[in-house]
């Protein structure tokens, strides 16, 4: 029996008032992917959520709150006597008592205690919208359906696996409870949410096999606030099933988890896109069915738990990023998503393909110093390298896979000229994103994707992409810029000491070199893309984002790639002496 005296919002309303409101209002009950109100309606109606839970949308696309049992909606238009300013969809089966307008006002005008109770509502809200700059992000589901993925099955002992995965990562005391397809057989609508409501309220964690029958399959994700699909690519067919079409109807894209399993660690993955495309998942994973780390790292995604690692651009000064790499996985600190900026896209994609840090010493070395990638000059039409021999290099080495085909999540960033705003990989062959990501201007011709988009560094506009990983996920972030953000870069050398044309190609001839020389183009092009982002970095993190500074090796340049093992090990000791032993990092970063 619906009872308004168990809603926070009615604190000090006489128990007359609550009872005239309930008795002039009526039950809805809303399914799970239905409309409460659309955008434009009239606003004539005022609800309370009983049970379930609502998403509010703005203009189809931007998810601005979360509506939760004991909440209102539609107040601010109803009080302000206009239109609805957002669509309010149901994330699950819910039911709300519906007041119409004329029956408030008559009740709250012998009961003006009810105004003051709204007027509390309205500006709490209003606070909060204030706040707002951008959609918010879902909360972290608690109730997760699983479903198996086109022709897949699930394979045996699966839900097992998972609630011990979760268990491991959740906060001790937290339950976490499976249900699988037998339950299907006597389950009631009713009693079952009544029942999901209890789980949410002591903070379960409830995770469900969907496959069962179509009625239990549609019930469960009608109330789930997470929908994860698991793909056998190796022994069924890619096309979505009837269920999960359904299932996708009511779960919206960023609730949504595709894992595509494989039989052992160690077998190739591909084709990765043939299973994402029609699902949209917000995040894809790989899971490895002999390797119990994985199903680890899924809970800490679906927990809001997984560890990112932000790696910022720099040239050689990259190959700090390998040492404090080293040292993470030394202390066993996982890895969930990798993302950076030029080198940091290099060095991200090498770890997210699965090399070790060794090997991708190896790989840096033989481009830029055996190779000479970085060395060629050309007539300067399009840039002042020739790129040919990187991009073999990159080619050879990155390979022409998806990066949704690397075992470990990766994203990198390059500056789209085209568009003029930030342009991000999470699909395309790898090599591409990380030539993309490490066109610095002038020094290189730009890369022009299949679509036309012209691309250079993406340390142009974002050279340490904390905000773009927040986008991507929730949980705690590694965030590694280089060198010190408080040095102070002067020059010796006077403008006066700048040479012409015939003194240079004769001093290059001869190779002589100044005392005092004059700061080069690309030194001058890198230190200017990293200002921005050195003033900035602290500002874009997380409360759970740590950022770390490695000490970099004196007069280092960003071409110095002979100098990279030496500056892995000096960031490698850095992180395990004086960042590992500060109080609360490991534990933040715990697997």
């Amino acid at each position: 029996m619906p009872d308004l005296r168990r809603h926070a919002l009615f604190q000090g309303v006489a128990v007359e008032a609550l009872g005239a409101l309930q008795s002039a209002s009526a039950m809805r009950r809303i399914a799970g992917g239905e409309a409460l109100v659309r955008q434009g309606d009239d606003a004539d109606a005022l609800y309370f959520v009983e049970s379930g839970r609502f998403r509010v949308v703005v203009n189809k696309i931007r998810i601005v709150a979360h509506i939760e049992t004991g909440e209102a909606v539609g107040e601010l238009a109803f009080f302000a006597g206009g239109k609805r300013t957002a669509d309010v969809i149901a994330t699950r089966d819910s039911s709300v008592l519906e007041v119409s307008r004329q029956a408030f006002d008559d009740i709250a005008l012998r009961h003006p205690e009810l105004y003051a109770a709204m007027l509390r509502l309205v500006s709490g809200r209003l606070a909060a919208a204030t706040a707002r700059t951008s959609s918010i992000s879902s909360k972290n589901p608690r109730v997760i359906a699983m479903l198996p993925a086109g022709t897949s099955q699930m394979p045996d002992g699966f839900l097992a696996r998972m609630v011990a995965a979760f268990e491991a990562v959740v906060r001790p005391g937290t339950s976490v409870i499976p249900i699988d397809r037998a339950t299907s057989e006597a389950a009631d609508a009713h009693e079952y949410q009544s029942w999901l409501a209890e789980q949410e309220a002591r903070g379960a964690y409830v995770l469900i096999d969907g496959s069962g029958s179509e009625d239990w399959g549609q019930m469960v994700c009608r109330n789930a606030d997470a929908l994860v699909m698991v793909g056998r690519p190796e022994k069924a067919q890619a096309e979505p099933n009837a269920m999960e079409e359904a299932a996708m109807r009511w779960i919206a894209e960023p609730q949504r988890t595709l894992l595509l399993l494989r039989s052992r660690a160690g077998k190739a993955i591909s084709h990765s896109g043939d299973w994402i495309d029609p699902r949209a998942p917000k995040l894809h994973h790989h899971v490895a069915l002999d390797n119990d780390a994985d199903f680890t790292k899924i809970a800490r995604f679906l927990a809001g738990r997984a560890v990112g690692v932000v790696l910022a651009g720099g040239g050689a000064l990259g190959c700090a990023h390998l040492g404090v790499i080293k040292a993470m996985q030394q202390a066993e600190i996982p890895i969930d998503f990798i993302g950076g900026a030029s080198a940091g896209a290099a060095m991200g994609a090498a770890i997210a393909r699965g090399m070790s840090v060794d090997e991708t010493l190896d790989q840096m070395e033989a481009m830029f110093i055996h190779a000479k990638a970085m060395r060629r000059l050309t007539l300067p039409i399009y840039s002042l390298l020739d790129p040919t021999v990187f991009d073999s290099e990159l080619r050879t080495r990155y390979g022409t896979r998806d990066i949704a085909d690397q075992p470990i999540n990766f994203f990198g960033v390059s500056t789209n000229l085209s568009t003029n705003g930030l342009h991000i990989h999470r699909r395309g062959p790898l090599w591409e994103c990380v030539r993309a990501s490490g066109s610095l201007p002038t020094i290189l011709p730009p890369f022009i994707d299949g679509d036309g988009n012209i691309l250079v560094d993406g340390g142009v506009l974002d050279n340490v992409p904390v905000k773009v990983m927040h986008g991507i996920k929730a949980g705690p972030n590694i965030v590694v810029s280089l060198g010190d953000p408080n040095e102070v870069w002067r020059t010796e050398a006077l403008y006066d000491d700048i040479r012409g044309r015939w003194a240079l190609l004769r001093d290059v001839i001869l190779c002589r070199k100044r005392k005092a020389e004059f700061p080069s183009i690309v030194e001058i092009m890198s230190r200017s893309m990293v200002v921005a982002s050195r003033m900035a970095s602290r500002e874009m993190l997380g409360e759970q984002d740590i950022l770390v500074n490695p000490p970099i090796i004196d007069n280092m340049q960003i071409l110095d790639w002979h100098l990279g093992r030496e500056l892995a090990d000096m960031a490698a000791d850095y992180i395990s002496e004086q960042v590992l032993p500060t109080s609360g990092f490991k534990e933040l970063f715990a697997k």
